[in-house]
């Protein structure tokens, strides 16, 4: 089965968990969407990146379950709020000054 011609779940995602929203769609009609996931892999980046939303993944992917699925399980850290580590200072050979 190609991927062109297949349909796709609408997935509700809220704070890295997500469920089905019981909506079936061609492919073809949400082709274009930044929405639009290729395996579960690139459902969890983009609902990172885009945030909570919804997202479309073709039904045969998305688990069999009925109960929500954690589609990312850690918080990315913002790289401004990681602490510094101090640093030792160069030392850096004086300069002889020529005298004029």
């Amino acid at each position: 089965m190609t991927l062109v011609n297949s349909l796709c779940a609408e997935i509700s995602i809220y704070q890295g968990v997500g469920e089905q929203t019981g909506v079936q769609v061609e492919r073809s009609a949400i082709r274009g969407k930044k929405g639009l996931c290729k395996s579960m892999r690139d459902l969890a980046i983009k609902s990172r990146v885009l945030g909570d939303g919804y997202y479309y993944i073709p039904v045969e992917l998305w688990p069999k379950t009925k109960e929500p699925v954690v589609v990312h399980k850690h918080d990315w850290t913002v790289i401004g709020s990681i602490p510094r580590t101090s640093r030792a200072e160069k030392k850096r050979p004086k300069r002889a000054h020529a005298e004029l």
